[in-house]
């Protein structure tokens, strides 16, 4: 919850103008995120390797150019890692290779993250995995090719190493010893310390569904515990950034909502839930209900860009 503060409080009441939130038109106003990954104007495989929930900056280096530069993370981004979407900067490791997704902001090319996606959702949505070629002696250390199918799709050899901690999934399950087999299709999560690949997680075909399951897990548990974010748009309007399109699509009509800035809440009933995104995964547009004078009073004083925390009450 300390993370999600500080950006908050740093993005939106620092720097209101940088974000231009109560502006409609702006090409990174949340209604603009019409699906994930949809906004992006500039695009490609970036190492993560930094990241300041007080700021709301993310340092990053390009993987073709090496190029370093830094990045404003939008609270409203679009995130999809091990399978899964909801996630956050958080999750995310220091040298992480992960395919981001940028829009600028004047002359400056890429200002602004809208969208991330790590390497084992980008390679299981293209059928691609890499290929174990070669093992060295002690198996600690491999080389890999990424292949399409029964393809090779890149004939360039990348070269890895296990790290000490590397958790290792089989047959859907977590595997005690993370070495890995000449020939084997794998899929990774990997860092780049500047010398190595160090491999963090590595996972066969069987266990991504299994990977999935545990991921989804801790976005609910966060959920739960932080709330989604959300513009309050009128007394009886909200919108639920895209972050959470696959958890918003669960709210019903006639559930109740509690809205929270700080140590203030308001309880509504949704009346109704629209998505305004291509496919179901753009932000949600909900008509509030069940609102006292009192309770609209409340949520006037939360208009014009500032974030409110969604929890949905049983």
């Amino acid at each position: 919850m300390r993370a999600v503060l500080g950006l908050i409080a740093t993005l939106l009441l620092q720097d209101p103008v940088a974000l231009r939130p109560e502006d409609p038109e702006s090409p990174i106003h949340p209604r603009k995120f019409g699906s994930p990954g949809g906004v992006g104007v500039t695009r490609g495989w970036y190492v993560w390797l930094a990241w300041n929930p007080e700021t709301g900056l993310a340092d990053l280096r390009s993987e073709g150019s090496g190029e370093t530069f830094t990045a404003r993370v939008l609270p409203w981004m679009t995130t999809y890692r091990h399978l899964v979407y909801g996630a956050s900067p958080d999750d995310l490791l220091p040298g992480e290779r992960v395919n981001l997704f940028f829009n600028p902001d004047g002359g400056v090319k890429r200002a602004y993250l809208v969208h991330f996606q790590d390497e084992i959702g980008q390679m299981k949505g293209h059928q691609h995995s890499w290929q174990v070629e070669e093992v060295a002696s002690g198996g600690r250390g491999f080389t890999a090719r990424v292949m399409h199918g029964d393809k090779v799709f890149d004939p360039n050899l990348g070269t890895f190493e296990l790290d000490g901690a590397c958790r290792a999934w089989r047959d859907g399950k977590p595997a005690g010893e993370p070495g890995v087999t000449k020939g084997e299709r794998l899929f990774l999560t990997w860092c780049d310390d500047g010398k190595r690949r160090v491999v963090k997680l590595l996972s066969d075909a069987a266990s991504l569904d299994a990977i999935m399951a545990e991921h989804q897990k801790r976005v609910r548990e966060r959920i739960a515990r932080d709330g989604m974010g959300a513009f309050v748009e009128a007394p009886d309007r909200l919108l639920i950034f895209s972050t959470y399109w696959a958890q918003a699509s669960a709210l019903k009509t006639g559930q109740t909502v509690r809205l929270q800035v700080g140590g203030d809440s308001v309880d509504a009933k949704i009346v109704t839930r629209k998505n305004l995104g291509a496919y179901g995964s753009g932000p949600s547009e909900i008509a509030l209900g069940d609102l006292t004078a009192s309770k609209e009073a409340q949520l006037k004083g939360w208009l014009g860009g500032k974030v409110v925390r969604v929890f949905v009450r049983e």
